[in-house]
């Protein structure tokens, strides 16, 4: 008798082991950290910004070798393809290209939906250069490793909403990617309810306290949101409204197309990086434990959006 207790007491132990696993309650922010490691953001930065990848482009093929490595990521994380082996394919210029697109879970059209993106192309090769090879580091590389980051630690819990999540092409050609996976999301007939995206997030701010900006500040209750779960998170930067980022990054596809919530998370505020679309945007000109401590807060605010079901709304005025 007393053996039979002490196996259903083991058997007790691991299945609570189990379920805290995947139980949402659980998640902090020192238990985000945790499991956001820095070594694991290293390797997916210093991978998609190698030489070996050519600056990412389509036409140099380093997107493809890049876009194999994001697949193979999502699938040893347990990220499901929302498209068959995760493209959403177009042709630009006579070449196909394409959109990496996973899911956690099982999509339920009943449910709502958050997408989470960032782009993965860059520049490629200019060989009028001394170094002809344009790693695209922080542009971006950086917005990436969030993205997979977050897939990961995403995927180990259970939600109750949609979660997608975007690696787009061609978003230095024009937003190309993004503008056809919004077109197709409407196409067939998928909603969203707000879009978050990572963009250059490499570096440390030079302008406050807070780790990053968010673009369209004031289009949203979004900075509110996520700055009353992780304080001084996210700020407004004057010079993301002047240069109007909101509509230079991939975010503004689905505000433009879909008319939802749709922003932009960035730490480049034009003083903290010199290599902008140079050659000398290499990984080793990153800060690191700075990107690790935004892809932690970031999937940290991210969850608790998610978990607990925030309404992000477009102000009436943006609508």
């Amino acid at each position: 008798m007393n053996k039979v207790l002490s196996l259903l007491f083991v058997f007790f132990i691991i299945g609570c082991k189990n379920s805290s696993s995947t139980n949402v309650e659980s998640i902090t922010l020192k238990t985000t950290q945790q499991q956001i490691s820095l070594s694991e953001t290293e390797h997916i930065l210093y991978t998609l910004a190698a030489d070996s990848m050519k600056g990412r482009d389509t036409k140099s093929g380093g997107y493809f070798k890049a876009a194999e490595f994001v697949s193979s990521y999502f699938k040893t994380h347990n990220v499901n393809p929302f498209y068959p082996d995760y493209r959403d394919s177009f042709v630009l210029d006579s070449l196909v290209s394409f959109n990496l697109v996973g899911q956690i879970g099982e999509f339920d059209p009943e449910k709502n939906t958050i997408l989470i993106g960032a782009h993965l192309d860059h520049i490629g090769i200019k060989h009028n250069e001394n170094d002809s090879i344009f790693n695209g580091a922080n542009d971006n590389a950086a917005g990436a490793t969030a993205v997979l980051q977050l897939s990961r630690f995403l995927a180990s819990y259970t939600w109750d909403q949609n979660i997608l999540l975007a690696l787009f092409a061609e978003e230095e050609k024009g937003l190309k990617g993004s503008h056809h996976l919004a077109q197709r999301f409407i196409d067939e007939n998928i909603s969203l309810d707000y879009m978050v995206n990572f963009e250059m997030i490499g570096t440390k701010l030079t302008t406050g306290p807070n780790q990053v900006y968010l673009t369209g500040f004031n289009q949203s209750n979004m900075a509110d949101e996520m700055n009353a779960i992780a304080p001084n998170f996210v700020q407004f930067l004057p010079e993301a409204k002047e240069l109007n980022l909101f509509r230079r990054s991939d975010n503004y596809a689905f505000f433009l197309k879909m008319n939802i919530p749709a922003q932009t998370l960035s730490s480049f505020d034009f003083k903290n990086f010199d290599f902008y679309h140079k050659a000398g945007d290499e990984a080793s000109k990153l800060d690191l434990e700075n990107l690790n401590q935004i892809i932690s807060t970031a999937a940290y605010t991210i969850s608790q959006l998610i978990h607990q079901k925030t309404a992000i709304q477009l102000y009436p005025e943006n609508q």
